[in-house]
């Protein structure tokens, strides 16, 4: 007979690697809402396109992307810091 799925010492290490990239993903999303607030006080205040800050918004929901296909078991890679930080989607100009 096999041995069920936890049993297996991986599964209770995805399992912690879950429990802590699930505090990551809180993080990143309070992160990425005080930086959309910011960028739109910036766009609605002024006729400023705040770039650095769209690049890092973008750069945070790319992560928030990875980490969400990791625990949602899309994806068996895990996110950084065992990958470079994502760098989001590029604007087209």
């Amino acid at each position: 007979m096999d041995k069920p799925g936890y049993s297996d010492q991986g599964y209770w290490l995805r399992i912690l690697f879950m429990l802590i990239y699930w505090c990551l993903l809180n993080v990143a999303f309070t992160l990425f809402g005080f930086l959309l607030i910011i960028v739109t006080l910036i766009r609605f205040g002024s006729k400023h396109e705040p770039v650095t800050l769209g690049a890092w918004l973008r750069s945070v929901s790319a992560f928030m992307k990875q980490v969400l296909a990791f625990l949602a078991f899309s994806s068996e890679e895990k996110p950084f810091p065992f990958q470079p930080w994502p760098e989001g989607d590029k604007r087209a100009e």
